[in-house]
């Protein structure tokens, strides 16, 4: 378990009315916060943690040699590009980033098909180029929309030829990614946990490497702040085949965040860039990782960019710092707006 007895039943409580705000409770656009369940996630967060919060805007990280990551949620860019990333420079600057994207590239404009039938997504052409003008590096296409049929397109080889030459493709079709950053030689492996097997298949995959890896994995299903089983699963077998750093995404809501043993998780990154009216979600964190010695790892507040607006930092840092905390994982440090572990 990754929470506390105590840290568990709070997580439970506030996953209750999480639940119902990420289901629709706030309007399109809204930028009131979630006044409720902030209120529930700070008295708990407090209790749990004792941490002190952060006062004024998050510093930017000087200049210097360490390489690093950030990893970002999900992305789905709708009819056109769009919105991007916002006020953000001073903190993803000499990181290179990793997203999720939902639903393959086509050759013209995407779509987002909302019907009782469910959710049908797909992306425009020029995506990778406008993630790539974003500072997104490599992009996970193992999700439960890597398949929705575009017109023309196929959704998995046509991606994996859209997307290389702006960003790196990993997963599903894409399989292995890899990529050196500053030095340091990454591996990357995406899995849906749609598929068979997912334990056993990241253990073969770990056991083949000796750089650092990082596991990310795609949860279908209705929001949840805490995980799922099969996702417990998973970042099991990865921490236990010696993962570095583990990601998920795919509920559209944000997760605990962890250290165990050498590995970094987070177990919910939230929406990133999200145009579709199928979700209203835009609490996200973005967790960000210099790749020397130790693995510093950080959670940086985010507000999702939706129905085409621009993602950028959280208007209400200490709230969704307090929510993360509640949720259980491990304690973290809090400096201006940005949790540090």
């Amino acid at each position: 378990m990754i929470a506390s007895a105590a840290g568990a039943g709070a997580a439970g409580a506030v996953t209750a009315a999480g639940a119902a705000t990420a289901n629709g409770a706030r309007g399109a656009g809204s930028g009131a916060p979630w006044t409720g369940l902030q209120a529930v996630a700070t008295a708990i967060a407090i209790a749990i943690t004792g941490c002190q919060r952060g006062e004024g805007p998050p510093p930017p990280h000087p200049p210097g040699p360490t390489p690093a990551l950030w990893f970002g949620g999900d992305v789905h860019l709708g009819v056109a590009p769009r919105g991007g990333l916002s006020g953000m420079e001073g903190l993803l600057d000499g990181a290179e980033g990793v997203v999720n994207l939902e639903g393959p590239v086509g050759a013209g404009p995407g779509f987002a098909e909302v019907t009782p039938a469910g959710v049908r997504l797909a992306n425009p052409a020029g995506s990778g180029a406008f993630l790539r003008a974003n500072g997104v590096r490599l992009v996970s296409l193992a999700n439960n929309h890597a398949g929705d049929d575009a017109a023309g397109v196929d959704g998995s080889a046509a991606t994996v030829a859209a997307l290389e030459g702006d960003v790196v493709p990993f997963g599903g079709a894409a399989g292995r990614g890899a990529l050196t950053v500053g030095g340091v030689d990454v591996v990357l492996f995406a899995h849906d946990l749609g598929e068979p097997d997912v334990p056993g298949a990241v253990g073969r995959e770990l056991a083949a490497e000796r750089g650092l890896t990082v596991e990310s994995f795609h949860v279908t299903g209705p929001p949840s702040y805490l995980p799922r089983a099969e996702l417990d699963a998973a970042v099991e077998a990865a921490v236990l085949g010696g993962a570095d750093i583990v990601v998920a995404h795919g509920t559209h809501v944000v997760g605990p965040v962890e250290r165990r043993g050498g590995a970094v998780i987070a177990w919910g990154l939230g929406n990133l860039l999200f145009d579709c009216t199928c979700t209203e979600a835009d609490e996200a964190i973005v967790l960000r990782v210099e790749l020397g010695e130790g693995l510093r790892a950080e959670v940086i507040p985010v507000r999702a960019g939706l129905h085409g607006a621009a993602a950028g930092l959280s208007p209400d840092p200490t709230g969704v710092l307090d929510l993360v905390a509640a949720l259980g994982g491990s304690p973290f440090e809090r400096t201006g707006g940005v949790g540090r572990f």
